[in-house]
Parts: C-alpha cells; sequence; structure tokens
C-alpha cells in the first residue's frame, strides 16, 4: 500500500473531527425564522352594524366628541358612520383651540358636501381650552369670533377653568375665560364650558365651581345658553351649576363604577329634589369621544368585540351605553332619557338654525380637504 492511500492514524482522525468541530462551532447560527405576526380577525361590517343597531335606545345627539385633532378624515368619517346605526342623529366636533376648531369646521365642511346617506348631522365649537389659555392672544380672539361665524358652528367653547391641572396660571384662566364669555354674549352664542376642581388627592379645594359662576354672571350669561361638559363633580358641585342655571353634559364616566360614585350619588339626590330636571332640559348627552369609555357594567366586552371597538378607545357608536348609564343613575327609562337629551340638545345648541345656515352654504363647499 501506498503512503497516498495509507488509512490516517486514530489521532489523525481524531484530530480532523475536532477541527471541523471547532470550525462548526465558531460558524455564525442561522436565526430561526421568525414566527409569523397574529393574523388580526378581519372585520364583518355588517355583523358590526347589527350589533350597532342592536345597542340603539333611540334617536342621541353627542354634543362632545373630540375626533377631528386625532385621526384622518377618513377615519371620523367611519366613526360618524357606525354612530349612525346605533342611532345618533348628530355629532358635535368640541374645538379646544384654533386649531381644533378649525379642523372641525373642514370636518364639517367635507361632511356636509358629501351628503352622506346616514342622514347624520354634524357641527363644530370654537373655544380655548382652559389648559391653553397662556396662549391666547388678541390674535386668537379674532380667529375664533370668525369661527364663530361659520355656518356648522353652534357654540362658543370649550373654554372655562382647570384647577386641578393648572397647565395654564389661574389668573390667565380666569382672564381668557371671561374675554370667552364676553365674546358669547356678544354674539349670542351657546357657551360650553369646561369646569374642574382640583383632585382631593392633590390638596384642598380652590373654588373652580364658585370663580366660574361668578365669571359667567359678571358676564351676563343666559344661564340657559351655558352648559357645563363632561360633569364629574360631586353634589356641591352639581347644585352650584344648578343653582346658577347651566345646562349639564354627562360622558361615559358615568359608567365608570370605580370613579362616578359621587356623581352618581349628585345625580340621584338633584334628580330626586327636582333641582336637576333632565325632563325639562337640564341634561344633554355625550361621548367626550375618544376619552370616558364606560365600564363592563355598560359595555361588556363581547359586546365591544360584537361592535367593532377596538383599542379600548371611546366613540360617538357608544352613545346608547352613555344614555343607559345616566338614565340608571336618574332612575328613570333609557329611552325617555334619549328623548329628552336629544331635544335640550337642539334647544341649547339652535340646531334648526344650524340647519338652515349650514344648507345654505354647503354648495360652496367641496368634498376634498380643505
Amino acid at each position: 500500500m501506498s503512503a497516498l492511500s495509507a488509512k490516517p492514524s486514530d489521532e489523525e482522525i481524531a484530530r480532523r473531527r475536532a477541527a471541523k468541530n471547532a470550525q462548526k462551532q465558531a460558524a455564525p447560527k442561522k436565526a430561526p425564522p421568525a414566527a409569523a405576526p397574529p393574523k388580526k380577525k378581519a372585520r364583518d361590517p355588517e355583523a358590526e352594524a347589527a350589533a350597532l343597531k342592536e345597542s340603539a335606545v333611540g334617536a342621541l345627539v353627542d354634543v362632545g366628541a373630540n375626533l377631528q385633532s386625532r385621526g384622518k378624515y377618513d377615519d371620523v368619517a367611519r366613526q360618524l358612520r357606525r354612530a349612525a346605526l346605533a342611532g345618533v342623529s348628530r355629532v358635535v366636533l368640541t374645538g379646544c383651540d384654533v386649531a381644533g376648531a378649525d379642523a372641525g369646521r373642514a370636518c364639517c365642511e367635507r361632511w356636509a358636501a358629501a351628503d352622506e346617506p346616514s342622514g347624520l348631522k354634524l357641527a363644530f365649537t370654537a373655544g380655548v381650552h382652559p389648559h391653553d389659555a397662556k396662549d391666547w392672544t388678541g390674535e386668537t380672539s379674532d380667529a375664533i369670533e370668525a369661527l364663530a361665524a361659520h355656518p356648522a358652528c353652534v357654540s362658543l367653547g370649550e373654554c372655562g377653568l382647570d384647577y386641578d391641572r393648572m397647565f395654564s396660571p389661574r389668573d390667565v384662566q380666569l382672564d381668557v375665560f371671561a374675554k370667552q364669555c364676553a365674546l358669547a354674549v356678544k354674539l349670542g352664542r351657546a357657551l360650553f364650558a369646561h369646569v374642574r376642581e382640583v383632585d382631593a388627592e392633590k390638596g384642598a379645594p380652590l373654588g373652580a365651581y364658585a370663580d366660574a359662576v361668578r365669571v359667567l354672571s359678571e358676564a351676563g350669561v343666559d344661564p340657559r345658553r351655558v352648559c357645563v361638559h363632561c360633569f364629574t363633580g360631586g353634589e356641591a358641585e352639581l347644585a352650584a351649576v344648578r343653582a346658577y342655571g347651566a345646562r349639564v353634559g354627562f360622558t361615559g364616566f358615568v359608567g365608570i363604577e370605580k370613579r362616578s360614585a359621587a356623581t352618581r350619588d349628585a345625580i340621584k339626590t338633584l334628580a330626586g329634589d327636582g333641582r336637576l330636571d333632565w325632563r325639562a332640559g337640564d341634561v344633554v348627552l355625550e361621548t367626550d369621544a375618544p376619552f370616558m369609555l364606560p365600564d363592563k357594567s355598560w359595555l361588556p366586552s363581547a359586546a365591544q368585540k360584537r361592535m367593532g371597538l377596538r383599542g379600548g378607545k371611546n366613540e360617538p357608536a357608544v352613545l346608547p351605553a352613555v344614555c343607559r348609564a345616566l338614565a340608571d343613575a336618574l332612575g328613570a327609562d333609557a329611552a325617555e332619557v334619549a328623548a329628552a337629551t336629544t331635544s335640550a340638545a337642539g334647544e341649547f345648541f339652535s340646531f334648526g338654525e344650524a340647519d338652515a345656515r349650514v344648507e345654505a352654504a354647503r354648495g360652496a363647499w367641496s368634498g376634498g380637504p380643505s
């Protein structure tokens, strides 16, 4: 046997095997194939529509929704169509600053120009939230007044006092609120007000409701043209609002059991002794979407899935659940509360006049971005 064909020794074989194993160990390992992302369950528009229709309690008006600054118009339109299926006949987009109010204007123009078959009508408010009062200038005042003259604008606001977060100094909040109250009187418009006291865990009350009533009274605002929206206070605060004579907007907060006990007790007490007369127009409904989603007592998880709700976000289609939660606190029939609050909203915002203005202007509005 030649040397070329000689069999390697056991030592050589072992050496070669060791070298090969070391080479394998040094080679970069291939990453395991990435797991395929879980497939999202496809939406079933027909099933969602059926669930939304089943949730209805009658014609409703959502007097306060924050949609226009939190998504594209197509998403706003999608939510409005879903709301119509749930029996919501009208939505008011809340303007919290000039940009937000102008976005509400643009949405209203596109919606009206499209002549949506749902029949839902859209309006907006124009104002500066107390959080942004620190940014108020003379130009802000001019812009709000110009927006208020738009056919689809139904109220000044959201404006008022927020003593809980104090994003703007107290004296600045008071001054800017007074200026917007004066503007509402000058223009003869309704006023959508925000009033929030400091949270009890942060310290003693600072008198937000007393200050708000004083500012409103000094400005000469007609109490029935004022709505204190998204009310979350207790009996003393609700009594102050009603003693002044303003209307009160209730959201899904009344359907959040862990947080709303004091508010629900206040509603029961004042409704019981006649100071909060929901049948006489003292109360309106709102979602304050995408915030204030009612809890599972009023909107079970299974119902949310059937309705196509996503991510725990509130939307105008949830208004029937808000209505039921409020009706429970009032000890009243939900359908009767729906009818009464819808009537109150129409009176407060003068929807009949707004509809006539929009109809006259609609032909000049394009269906595209503006």
